[in-house]
């Protein structure tokens, strides 16, 4: 499994984001140390911003920098121009999509991606197709799609309409039907909230790519996000292809760059994810963390949190007293307990601290 991480392009389609070619720089070189094989950016032929980040990036960049063109050979040749790595044409393949998008039949269309991706080849770089809408078009469209062209294929759930049920067994009747899923990817958007799950299911079939975000951004509800990829692919014993430590620092990284944040309760990259409250009948968290958490968070960067407040139970107050080398006494275990109501919520070292002096 590749990670194509696309949020320079993704980011920048959200409404009212306009991001400066420094800022998007910097964003790659962060996604860079990350590790992932793959930066995805926009059309470089639709700002002059977009072309001097590519041009910029590709020449930066260890991994390989993916621009996004329409089906002309004029969008491919401006991304030949800024020294793409990898051109990515983009067709829609669902009935409504195409009368929406390019008014004109499946076939057309297929012959305008021909055109540019012979076009991109022709450029000495590697040419991907994505397929928008393909997970609401029929199984022989996609199909045929694989057995025209020879080159990576990406299935785009554009509107975020599909379930891990539905994503597994749309691509096993693909595989079914002779698609090669190990040159397929995927891209999934987040609308019902099943991007990261759509993902993970997909990348159990075996394809080969799947576009991510750092904390999902992007347009409308984003799509599958970079950290929670990576952190349950490697829960579950995978490998995301990707320097796992590094994956929260760089996501902050880009967060930071971006000017963006997330809520506190985001997976893996909230604070809250990775915060565990002390309190009565879970003290046993002080002792082995893993028995109430999915994931030990160091593992993908990140920091685990132990707060003690008003909810600490006596049995919390006493563990703390014995850490502290003090009597833990009933006097003494009150007498923390008031603290802890007062001052909290706090962090063990505080808490610890304040034990001392009981």
């Amino acid at each position: 499994m590749r990670i194509c991480d696309i949020t320079l392009r993704a980011s920048a389609r959200a409404s009212g984001n306009g991001y400066t070619a420094d800022q998007r720089v910097e964003t790659g070189r962060a996604l860079d140390r990350l590790g992932v094989p793959l930066v995805g950016t926009g059309s470089p032929s639709s700002s002059a911003v977009a072309r001097e980040t590519l041009r910029r990036l590709a020449s930066d960049l260890s991994a390989d920098v993916v621009a996004l063109c329409e089906p002309t050979t004029d969008d491919v040749e401006a991304a030949l121009s800024a020294d793409a790595d990898v051109v990515e044409v983009a067709i829609p393949v669902s009935d409504s999509r195409l009368e929406a998008v390019l008014g004109c039949s499946r076939d057309e269309a297929f012959d305008r991606a021909e055109a540019a991706l012979l076009r991109a080849h022709e450029g000495g770089v590697d040419a991907h197709l994505t397929l928008s809408d393909a997970f609401r078009a029929e199984v022989p469209a996609i199909a045929g799609a694989f057995g025209r062209f020879d080159c990576p294929v990406v299935l785009a759930d554009s509107v975020g309409a599909r379930t891990p049920p539905f994503v597994a067994g749309f691509l096993r009747t693909l595989a079914d039907a002779s698609a090669d899923l190990t040159r397929a990817g995927v891209r999934f958007h987040d609308d019902l909230g099943c991007a990261t799950a759509n993902t993970i299911v997909a990348a159990e079939t075996g394809i080969d790519r799947v576009d991510t975000s750092v904390a999902s951004l992007g347009e409308r509800a984003g799509v599958a996000a970079t950290e929670e990829v990576v952190a349950a692919t490697e829960t579950a014993g995978g490998d995301a292809g990707i320097v796992e430590e590094e994956t929260v620092p760089a996501c902050e990284d880009v967060l930071r760059t971006l000017d963006e944040s997330v809520d506190e309760r985001k997976a893996v990259l909230g604070e809250a994810a990775t915060t565990h409250e002390v309190r009565a009948g879970a003290e046993a968290v002080l002792d082995d963390p893993s028995a109430f958490e999915a994931f030990d968070p160091e593992t993908v960067g990140g920091r685990r949190r132990l707060v003690f407040g008003e909810s600490t139970g006596r049995e919390g107050a006493r563990r703390l007293l014995e850490r502290a080398g003090q009597e833990p006494s009933e006097d003494a275990i009150e007498s923390l307990l008031e603290r802890l109501s007062e001052e909290g919520p706090i962090e063990l070292d505080e808490a610890l601290a304040f034990a001392a002096d009981a």
